[in-house]
């Protein structure tokens, strides 16, 4: 469902990697949401990078949005 919705939006499913900024606008979301999510523990940065810069994996992403978090319900609307 989730998959599906972020492809009607035009986002490319190619991307393997996300960093912060690419990973709330694939999700539809801000990178204040991100940086909840990540402090909730409901995301994890795969790579840490500098310690500034976190990256996340799609498959990661994915598996938020399918969870049934409160993501979910924003994207069903």
């Amino acid at each position: 469902v989730v998959t599906e919705e972020l492809y009607k939006r035009g986002n490319t499913l190619t991307q393997k990697m996300f960093n912060r900024k690419s990973a709330a606008r694939y999700l539809g979301v801000s990178g204040s949401y991100i940086d909840n999510a990540v402090k909730e523990g409901w995301i994890d940065p795969t790579f840490p990078g500098d310690g500034r810069t976190k990256f996340y994996l799609r498959e990661d992403l994915d598996k938020f949005a399918e969870s049934g978090k409160s993501y979910l319900k924003r994207v069903e609307k």
